[in-house]
């Protein structure tokens, strides 16, 4: 499975990083083409580069 990874800079709020979630659930897709897709998608529609988005292999059971 493969997830978008958000990246804030340490600017105004402070530097965080979070899984790309919808309605509090996180977004995984089926392939790396896909995420980086959706990942791409969301980086062209931010006026100001404030969150930097990238795309991640995400293994199930992991370390993570």
């Amino acid at each position: 499975m493969y997830r978008i990874l958000c990246e804030r800079p340490a600017r105004e709020l402070g530097a965080g990083l979070t899984w790309l979630k919808q309605d509090g659930k996180i977004i995984e897709f089926p392939t790396m083409e896909e995420a980086g897709a959706k990942a791409k998608e969301l980086s062209k529609n931010i006026p100001v580069t404030k969150v930097k988005y990238t795309a991640k292999n995400y293994n199930i059971g992991g370390d993570e």
